[in-house]
């Protein structure tokens, strides 16, 4: 594994911050998904790393991708059709279909790549992102194993800014439980209430840490991917970004899932209305291939409501690539939660989605609950109109600026447990 390497000056900046020299060099891994197709966990994995390093951590700190991905674009070869499948499935049958690839993976794969990632390491932070939840028994599979390896080299663990599910199977949460309950872990952060709750009542009472609240670290991307402001000319039009998202994602993780028919029908209807608007709109997705396929099945009737000035396509293979598009919006509609916190993050008014209470979470810790809304009782038409609203409004910048700031300190908080002498 190699650190990774910055593409603008401003990630430059941020990764050659020279180790504090209050004492030897902590050199941390940080374990999530980092290498996810959906580039928002890469986004919130990059700005924790950046933020550690220039908070003092060794510059060799770096992620595991707990799924053993090692680049951008490693996607497991038909993992759209694998979801299809498992979405098809009842609970108790997809929960059973999983337990001997889980096994193999576990003991082939996942257990010699996180041994590999640690050498060298002084210290393990586990998240961002949704890592304490079960689905299919994912994470608790993956965790116990990073941590078992975690403790095999005395090194200290710490939880940081991870969501919370709220169901667990009676499996994943006696995996949960034991593996967290190591003496290795020394502190627990979650990033939202909702999540504190969760971890308060279920794993609290095992492990002996009641959880703190801090904030995405996905918050720093504005800080860490240099994006020069639009340059717009006069008179020109304003950009909406539309984040597309496919139904399955939805209903893999959500109980509040649209048909497909009914989701493509509200994002056509979206779009149409933003450019009768007078916006010009710009389709883009997280990434993930389940997205990608539904936008390319939507793509010839949304190129069908306009001429290429009206309605274009986005595309990026990296996290800063995504962070730029976003960057480059005046107002965005969308789903994907890192979407959302990176826009945010930019001054970029959004009208997001609802389909996950973390989205909710989200938008409530920046005051901004006032601009989420459910497809599924708000029509394409009026959510454009909501989207209008929201830009004409703005994102005032003391508050972004002080939330952001926020963001910073919170990372701060994860360093004293590994540099407690280090300066506040």
């Amino acid at each position: 594994m190699s650190v990774i390497e910055a593409s603008t000056p401003r990630e430059a900046e941020w990764r050659q911050v020279p180790s504090a020299s209050f004492g030897p060099a902590v050199v941390l891994r940080c374990f999530n998904v980092k290498y996810s197709p959906n580039l928002g966990d890469g986004i919130l994995s990059e700005c924790l790393e950046a933020a550690l390093i220039a908070l003092g951590a060794d510059p060799a700190t770096q992620s595991i991708d707990l799924a053993a991905r090692t680049r951008f674009g490693d996607v497991m070869t038909g993992r759209s059709g694998a979801l299809t499948v498992l979405d098809s499935l009842p609970d108790a049958l997809r929960r059973k279909a999983v337990r001997l690839p889980l096994a193999l993976s576990a003991s082939m794969k996942w257990r010699p790549h996180y041994a590999d990632g640690l050498e060298g390491a002084t210290g393990v932070v586990i998240g961002g992102g949704d890592l304490i939840s079960d689905i299919d028994l994912n994470f608790p599979t993956k965790l116990p194993l990073a941590i078992a390896e975690a403790e095999r080299r005395n090194l200290p663990v710490t939880i940081y800014a991870c969501g919370a599910g709220s169901y667990f199977s009676k499996a994943g949460l006696q995996r949960l439980r034991r593996a967290f309950a190591s003496p290795a872990l020394r502190a627990v952060f979650v990033r939202d209430q909702d999540s504190k709750a969760v971890w308060d009542k279920l794993l609290a009472p095992a492990t002996g840490h009641i959880a703190q609240v801090v904030r995405d670290p996905g918050l720093l991307a504005s800080e860490v991917y240099d994006a020069p402001a639009p340059q717009r000319k006069a008179g020109s039009r304003p950009v909406a970004g539309l984040g597309i998202i496919s139904p399955i994602a939805i209903r893999y993780h959500s109980d509040k899932a649209p048909s497909p028919r009914a989701l493509e029908e509200w994002f056509v209807e979206a779009a149409s209305r933003l450019i009768r608007l007078g916006f010009t709109v710009r389709v883009f997705t997280n990434g993930s291939p389940e997205d990608v396929a539904f936008a390319a099945r939507l793509r010839p009737r949304l190129t069908s409501l306009g001429s290429p000035a009206d309605i274009s396509f986005l595309d990026q293979r990296t996290p800063g690539e995504l962070c730029r598009h976003i960057a480059g919006f005046d107002v965005m509609l969308a789903h994907r939660m890192h979407a959302v916190i990176a826009a945010y993050s930019y001054g970029v008014p959004v009208l997001a989605l609802e389909w996950d209470r973390k989205l909710r979470s989200f938008m409530a810790s920046v005051g901004r609950e006032q601009w989420l809304a459910d497809p599924l009782s708000i029509d394409g038409k009026r959510c454009a109109e909501l989207a209008m609203l929201a830009y004409a409004e703005g994102i005032p910048d003391a508050e972004r600026c002080a939330v952001i700031a926020e963001a910073r300190a919170d990372v701060a908080k994860l360093w004293h447990v590994f540099a407690p002498g280090a300066a506040a």
